[in-house]
């Protein structure tokens, strides 16, 4: 039997993300997101990256009954996370999972030689997942004989 090596992040990101300015308003960001089917955009300011924004931090931006547009002058930056979980693009998968599940983390910003070289979240974590138990386990395994 061959032994097989940990994922590094490499293998497991999505690779050149998406990403916005921290003056950009919170709409361009909600519909980038939309458009492009995303929950996370590093924010970038000048090549310097200054944070991450989520699909969630803007739902904590907006009361209920209310649209992102009836926000008046808030704007990327008002609601960046500035401490985003930043990682290399050689570090195991293992390290970054177990530090994203300990922390309660959604998405961790994947860095080559401090350059945003990608991005990896929970559902890449979940997509990763899933093929594994793919090939580890038989698809066709009748349910009854599985429990």
């Amino acid at each position: 039997m061959t032994q097989k090596h940990m994922p590094r992040m490499l293998s497991v990101m999505v690779p050149f993300p998406y990403s916005i300015t921290s003056n950009a308003a919170l709409t361009d960001a909600e519909a980038m997101m939309k458009k492009h089917n995303i929950h996370h955009l590093p924010v970038v300011d000048n090549d310097d990256i200054i944070g991450i924004i989520s699909a969630r931090d803007l739902l904590k931006a907006v009361s209920l009954g209310h649209k992102l547009d009836d926000i008046d002058g808030l704007e990327v930056g008002d609601l960046v996370t500035h401490r985003a979980y930043m990682v290399d693009i050689n570090d195991p998968l293992s390290k970054v999972l177990t530090s994203m599940a300990d922390n309660h983390i959604g998405s961790a910003i994947v860095l080559r030689e401090g350059d945003i070289a990608g991005i990896f979240t929970a559902i890449d974590a979940i997509h990763h997942h899933i093929k594994l138990l793919q090939s580890v386990f038989n698809p066709n395994t009748p349910d009854d004989l599985i429990a």
